[in-house]
């Protein structure tokens, strides 16, 4: 290997640390425009006298003319708010850093280069475009519109490859092939068969919808992810950076470590706690699973069941508040609701998760045998380090405040970061430091970047198949299913969700399932907020569903395991999240209950199209779906370990699975007397367990 390989390596990944550094710094721009126009107008009002005798009008226009107002204006039309800026520059510098740090052989370094300067000129042509439109020109195909489209396309498809494999450059290219051959197939193709086009037309309507206007890459997921969800990659990596990871994994271990099965308990505990700064699944295996699994085996779980509990509880951050996944973020988007109302209607369903995991671990450690982690293997926590806890409390409490008392998504990922920032620098010494918050912002624009690459892909794919005429095909068809039983559409629902999430992200498979279902919400009988969770949950938990659980595979290396067997145990483990969508379907309550939250702070009732009345909903109905639901998993949790407080026959595993379902039906006349039953023998199989040991042997 020459030396000038090296070398040059480290000269690519210096120059992507210093364009993660400044993607970082636009993520915070961008995100900080309202504290900014807010900041300007104080300023002009301290320093203007007379300004609060003006009329409003006046002071409008005082605003507008004084120079430091006119100054930020101009900045904020040039800079925050033009279209292509907004969507552009984040995507160029994405791929830049994306392409520099990828791994290649040093005799090929230079492809990488190429294509990151490829990239640069392919997206700015695009963001020349949007400012043409802006100016008021009509959008138009150009020649040279063409070439830039085929070469954005093709290192779009290929860097989403290299990061995140071929299956989902493999669906991209079906529909891209499907978008030209619509036209050609027969008519016994059903819902494929479309209509005829020539391929120079079908070529020239994708580059018009997805190249001279905002539509395929450019469509809504990227808008939803620049708009709102990269400051809280932000927030998280600033807070992972300044050792607060390390103190998570110590309140985990104090908090739970004295459970039966001490040392699982603590990997689901952190990654419960890591769900709250980061909503992705594989990268909390990843930053978590290392420090936990080791510690689960050594406990005596098995390597499969160890993998498979770090899966399984990682899996949770996506729907666990206030910063759950990118998910989350569409759904509001689509339905039109503000993303509190989201936060709020994923509280329980996401505290029923976490219970429906302890519970399996909790009985899986009782069949082995498995105790409390011993005392000299939980650190206590010392007095500094319950004070640096603030480092949680302080930026989370920002975070959830700017989100509830003063809904804007943007603003309160941004005082969240700063709070986050200030409180890292003042509890953490070692991360005051230049290197430190250096690396930190390196850390936010990478993980920013590859979200940016793949949330592209996604909007490719969502583009074709909506501008093809399948989408419109496919919801006549599911609008027609939805005429039938409910259970069976949501079932329908389900299956989709779970096969499409085997190979695709998340936020993918959510934006198939919703397009396919636009024109047949209304008649599934559900309300839109109701239905769109019901396919994230199942979305979420296709990455730990067989044969290709995303979250396993990732976690099976790190504990020496198999990753089939490891992705089966996760899916037990998690069977919590197989019932939870349709607990909150049948039991609105679950859903819209908190909702009176917004009531307490002060304003009026929820009213949205999107959600239910949640006048209708009782105290009685959420208290008695919570009780059912936990007395429902100690029954089906117990019933897949096959254990108690003593070995289960198979007539009672069948009996308390059973049971488990009866309890959660919404027919009160059939639930309350299962629950009563299963309740029955639970109490039966622990007197007989204490008779048991009563007895000498």
């Amino acid at each position: 290997m020459s030396a000038e390989g090296p070398l040059a390596g480290r000269f690519d990944r210096r120059i992507a640390d210093v364009v993660a550094v400044v993607f970082t710094l636009v993520i915070l721009l961008y995100s900080a425009s309202g504290p900014i126009s807010e900041f300007v107008r104080w300023v002009i009002e301290a320093t203007s006298p007379g300004f609060d005798a003006l009329s409003r009008r006046d002071q409008r226009v005082f605003l507008r003319e004084h120079w430091l107002g006119a100054s930020y204006r101009s900045f904020e039309q040039s800079v925050l708010l033009p279209t292509g800026l907004i969507i552009g520059l984040p995507i160029v510098l994405s791929f830049v850093i994306s392409l520099l740090v990828l791994p290649v052989r040093d005799s090929l370094r230079w492809t990488n280069r190429v294509l990151a300067v490829l990239a640069v000129v392919a997206f700015s042509s695009w963001i020349a475009n949007i400012f043409a439109s802006d100016a008021g020109m009509l959008p138009t195909v150009r020649p040279l519109d063409y070439l830039m489209f085929t070469v954005a396309t093709l290192i779009t498809l290929y860097l989403t490859y290299r990061l995140f494999g071929g299956f989902i450059v493999a669906f991209c290219l079906f529909w891209v092939l499907y978008f030209f051959v619509k036209g050609l197939l027969p008519g016994w193709t059903g819902i494929l068969a479309g209509s005829e086009a020539t391929i120079a037309q079908n070529l020239r309507q994708m580059v018009l919808q997805f190249w001279a206007q905002t539509g395929g890459m450019f469509g809504q997921p990227i808008q939803v992810v620049t708009g709102n969800v990269l400051i809280f990659i932000v927030f998280g990596a600033v807070l992972m950076a300044s050792g607060a990871g390390d103190l998570l994994m110590k309140i985990a271990n104090r908090l739970t470590g004295g459970l039966t099965g001490g040392a699982a308990h603590a990997a689901v505990a952190s990654s419960a706690l890591f769900g709250t700064l980061s909503g992705a699944a594989i990268s909390n295996v990843v930053s978590t699973g290392v420090m936990t699994i080791p510690v689960i085996k050594r406990s005596g779980f098995r390597p499969a069941f160890a993998g498979a509990g770090e899966a399984a509880a990682s899996t949770g951050g996506q729907i666990m508040p206030p910063v759950m996944g990118v998910v989350a973020f569409f759904v509001a988007g689509q339905i039109g609701l503000e993303y509190r109302y989201i936060v709020v209607a994923a509280i329980v369903p996401a505290v029923f998760y976490y219970l429906g995991t302890f519970l399996a671990v909790y009985f899986e450690a009782r069949r082995l045998g498995i105790g409390a982690l011993p005392d000299t293997a939980r650190p206590k926590l010392t007095r500094r380090e319950w004070v640096q806890c603030l480092v949680f409390v302080a930026p989370l409490g920002t975070l959830s405040y700017f989100l509830f008392a003063q809904p804007s998504v943007p603003k309160a990922g941004f005082y969240g970061f700063v709070v986050a920032l200030a409180a890292s620098a003042i509890l953490f010494s070692d991360f005051r430091s230049r290197a430190r918050i250096w690396a930190a912002f390196v850390e936010a624009g990478r993980m920013s970047a590859s979200i940016v690459v793949i949330v592209t892909a996604i909007g490719l794919i969502v583009g074709l198949i909506q501008t093809s005429g399948f989408a419109g095909r496919l919801s006549l068809l599911l609008a027609q299913v939805a005429d039938g039983p409910l259970p069976v559409v949501l079932m329908v629902v389900a299956l989709g969700a779970i096969v499409l999430g085997m190979g695709l992200p998340p936020g993918a498979t959510y934006f198939i399932i919703v397009i396919a279902l636009s024109s047949g919400i209304d008649a599934v009988g559900i309300p839109p907020l109701t239905l769109h969770l019901f396919v994230v949950v199942f979305a979420m938990m296709s990455t730990v569903t067989p044969p290709v659980a995303l979250a396993a595979f990732a976690a099976a290396p790190i504990a020496g395991a198999d990753p089939i067997r490891t992705g089966f145990q996760a899916a037990r483990i998690a069977f919590a999240g197989f019932l939870i969508p349709f607990v909150f379907a049948y039991h609105p309550a679950v859903l819209y209950k908190l909702q009176v939250i917004f009531e307490w702070f002060g304003e009026e009732r929820v009213v949205s199209r999107a959600m239910i009345d949640i006048g209708t909903v009782g105290w009685f109905d959420l208290a008695w779906i919570i009780a059912a639901f936990t007395l429902a998993m100690w029954l089906i949790a117990s019933a897949f370990a096959g254990y108690d407080r003593a070995r289960l026959s198979a007539p009672e595993r069948i009996l308390r699975g059973a049971l488990g379902c009866l309890a959660l039906l919404p027919q009160l006349a059939i639930a309350m007397p299962a629950a009563l039953a299963g309740l029955a023998v639970i109490v039966a199989g622990l007197v007989l367990s204490r008779r048991a040991q009563a007895v000498p042997h």
